[in-house]
């Protein structure tokens, strides 16, 4: 059950975290979509708040700053795998440990917790991919 919902948390944080590193023009797109939705259903309060965000993409956005951005996150990405693939090594070695210990508790806790370490890092990994996949896109 753990896994499931460790999975479930994991999958949510990195999926809410690309549109910050759409181009300029997909914001405006985007934006005036629902912009429109927001019209045909009345909602004045939802239209004074898209234009007032589809008037600070037009005034701030650049595909250049949005390039360095999404740069960025790249860079964080990586040092994200690094992290996950060293807390990774530590567990092995914790696993490793427990086993010379010969404890099956033990050994149990740390096989689960190796398992944790290894999705973290495939979680990882998978942002760090469409990271780089933002930054070609927006070159």
């Amino acid at each position: 059950m753990k896994k499931i919902a460790l999975t479930f948390i994991l999958a949510t944080f990195s999926c809410g975290s690309f549109a910050a590193t759409d181009s300029c023009s997909e914001q405006v797109s985007d934006i005036s979509g629902k912009l429109e939705i927001a019209k045909n259903s009345g909602n004045t309060a939802e239209v004074a708040r898209l234009n007032t965000a589809l008037g600070q993409v037009k005034t701030f956005c650049t595909d250049e700053r949005q390039a360095n951005r999404a740069a960025e996150k790249a860079t964080k990405h990586e040092q994200k795998v690094k992290k996950a693939e060293l807390e990774l090594q530590e567990a092995e070695h914790e696993l490793d440990v427990a086993k010379t210990d010969g404890r099956a508790d033990k050994i149990t806790k740390k096989t689960h917790k190796v398992e944790e370490k290894k999705l973290k890092l495939e979680t990882a990994k998978s942002e760090l991919e469409q990271s780089q996949a933002d930054v070609e896109r927006l070159k």
